[in-house]
């Protein structure tokens, strides 16, 4: 067989993909979501707000969503990679947050300025990276990208065939929704 015949067999046929590849893709995007995984994320925000809000959290009934997910006055959106990959988001009405920031600085906040809504993303931050350790310790080494502020409800989110695990965090300043939405991957990261 001549070099060009080989080409235009590969052409003809498409890309050779090994049969071992392709159901590692097909199992990925069918995945069922694994309730397991979001309990390091709750325990996480527990962690997190009782050490720096005083608050404690009271997890809500743990739902599964599909399609996209609409914001709240103010979502931090995470993104994960590792042995995990998806995003992971907490929302909140603008009550909560100003009242989050409030803690936090000691004083009353009556504004979601730049400096309190810092303080938000941040507090997103530190519960994942929280849950990642935790995600560490079950063996699931991960990584994440630095929070997405998203201001204003009613944007649309979608992670494309990853089902969502939904709960909301209950405190005595309103409800943070938590919503997690990861497949599990055979990368590893240390």
């Amino acid at each position: 067989m001549h070099a060009a015949d080989s080409m235009t067999g590969v052409a003809a046929h498409g890309p050779a993909v090994s049969p071992a590849i392709e159901r590692v893709l097909a199992m990925l995007a069918h995945q069922p979501p694994r309730a397991d995984i979001l309990e390091p994320f709750v325990q996480a925000a527990r962690d997190v707000i009782v050490a720096e809000l005083g608050s404690e959290v009271v997890p809500g009934k743990l739902a599964i969503a599909r399609g996209a997910a609409t914001t709240l006055d103010v979502t931090v959106l995470l993104g994960i990679t590792g042995r995990l990959t998806g995003i992971v988001t907490y929302g909140m009405n603008e009550s909560m947050a100003l009242g989050i920031v409030g803690r936090l600085l000691g004083e009353d906040v009556t504004e979601l300025d730049e400096m309190a809504l810092s303080g938000i993303a941040e507090l997103g931050n530190v519960i994942t990276g929280r849950a990642t350790t935790l995600l560490a310790g079950m063996g699931l080494h991960t990584s994440i990208t630095p929070p997405i502020l998203m201001v204003g409800a009613g944007s649309r989110l979608t992670v494309t065939n990853i089902p969502r695990l939904t709960v909301p965090l209950n405190t005595d300043l309103g409800t943070l929704e938590a919503q997690l939405a990861v497949k599990l991957t055979g990368a590893k990261t240390f």
